[in-house]
């Protein structure tokens, strides 16, 4: 959850933060529902994607481990598996967008 709350308050600047801080508590069990893919370095989740069927319901990358390459490995990762994803974006979240 540290990651998803971090992750959401830095890339959705433009949404106020107690948006994000309120609704962790409901984002909890449908994280817990999906299909997760965790990359770690050690014993630390440095990025995750949560998934609904071919839905990317969440995709978050640590701070500290951004423009590394572990986001495009764990996305190669995921494109190579299966056989469709789909996702949104926040428009306003250029990087993201970029990214995708």
């Amino acid at each position: 959850m540290r990651l998803w709350l971090q992750g959401n308050l830095q890339a959705h600047q433009f949404i106020h933060a107690e948006y994000w801080k309120s609704n962790a508590p409901l984002v909890r069990p449908l994280i817990q529902q999906s299909t997760l893919w965790i990359v770690r370095e050690g014993a630390t989740v440095i990025a995750f994607c949560g998934l609904q069927q071919d839905f990317i319901a969440g995709f978050f990358v640590d701070e500290k481990h951004r423009g590394r390459g572990v986001g495009t490995a764990l996305m190669a990762k995921l494109q190579g598996t299966y056989s469709k994803l789909r996702l949104t974006v926040y428009q306003k979240n250029i990087r993201a967008a970029q990214f995708y």
